[in-house]
């Protein structure tokens, strides 16, 4: 058992590490490695997810989509926004490659689809909205 443990710390880190590789490197995605790294550190590390939870930058999203998988509106906004830039500049690179771009937008459209069908993190119910529409 304590080599599992240490097994999911490893993995965790490892996720930390490509996410934090992700604040630099267009087009890598940053925040799927830090829930990735969430789910590992709750079954091998308590430490290390206070940690994570706890981040200055990165646990406010974290503990949205720990507590209900909800996405803080303009999050939304830049991960839409700068995955179709990434898109557009693949596009380009791949030109003369119609099934790989169709392959890469279709992967795209999935991606997007996702995050803007998740709640939106930060905005309260209106309850009064919801009792007018029954």
């Amino acid at each position: 058992m304590h080599l599992k443990r240490r097994a999911f710390t490893l993995v965790g880190l490892l996720c930390v590490g490509l996410g934090f590789v992700g604040t630099v490197v267009p087009g890598m995605p940053t925040t799927i490695f830090l829930i990735l790294a969430l789910f590992f550190f709750k079954k091998g590390s308590p430490r290390f997810e206070a940690w994570l939870l706890n981040h200055p930058v990165f646990g406010p999203t974290l503990r949205d989509w720990e507590r209900d998988g909800s996405i803080k509106p303009r999050t939304k906004l830049v991960a839409v926004s700068t995955l179709w830039a990434a898109l557009l500049i693949t596009t380009i690179l791949l030109w003369g490659r119609p099934i790989v771009i169709g392959i890469v937008v279709l992967c795209g459209l999935g991606v997007t689809a996702f995050i803007l069908t998740r709640p939106n993190a930060g905005i309260a119910p209106n309850p009064s909205a919801d009792q007018a529409r029954a």
